[in-house]
């Protein structure tokens, strides 16, 4: 009768892990779509330009890359999280004019300074928010004790990226999350994912563009002042 028991309970076992494996789908390249909302007063919109109600995330293992159209300028933000690694690969079309310019590690370390540190929260509330079974948590800054809605599933895993590395510590892939760049606030939500191939060369410039470190860019973009 034990023997039968224990077996009773190894098959069922057996079947939850069969379960959560195939319900959480693995995906190691592929394109992430989110959509961005940013709490900017109304009176300092213009200081920032054309800001994307779009950010497409192309990925392949460790490396990332969100393309951003701005309308004078389309930018690739080039990611290898591990590696301390960012770089941005611009085009304008209008000039037209190529430009590459890559951040060097006590810049990219600089830009971490601005993230705020989160502690987290479980609530009990689930949703389901674009095709995803998402469990909610609430953040909390642990200086400023602001707090903000996190909203995550475990229905897919895909590395982090510059969109939602502020919060992918907390025990899932975020759906529904508020994100920083820069001082800046986004409300961003991950609308979908899709499998798919990303083109051979697609991290890297091509060699019609010109390289320039953060300072040259910031002074080319600032009409050389």
């Amino acid at each position: 009768m034990m023997i039968n028991k224990l077996k009773l309970l190894s098959l069922i076992l057996f079947l939850i892990l069969s379960f959560n494996v195939k319900a959480q789908k693995q995906i190691k390249e592929g394109r992430a779509i989110y959509s961005a909302a940013y709490d900017i007063p109304a009176d300092k919109l213009q200081n920032y330009g054309l800001l994307p109600s779009e950010i497409v995330i192309f990925f392949r293992g460790d490396s990332t890359a969100a393309i951003v159209n701005q309308g004078d300028a389309i930018v690739k933000g080039v990611s290898v999280l591990k590696e301390n690694y960012h770089s941005m690969i611009i085009d304008f079309p209008s000039v037209p004019k190529k430009i590459f310019v890559l951040e060097s590690n006590a810049q990219v370390e600089e830009d971490k300074k601005d993230l705020p540190a989160f502690t987290a929260k479980k609530e009990s509330e689930k949703e389901k928010i674009n095709g995803y079974n998402c469990e909610k948590m609430t953040l909390t800054d642990a200086n400023s004790g602001v707090t903000y809605e996190l909203w995550i599933t475990n229905d897919i895993v895909i590395i982090p990226n510059t969109v939602s590395l502020p919060v992918s510590n907390f025990g899932g892939v975020p759906v529904k999350f508020v994100t920083f760049n820069h001082g800046i606030v986004i409300k961003a939500e991950l609308i979908q994912v899709d499998e798919t191939p990303v083109p051979v060369g697609f991290f890297s410039p091509t060699k019609e563009y010109e390289k320039m470190t953060l300072e040259e860019f910031k002074k080319f973009t600032s009409g050389g002042r």
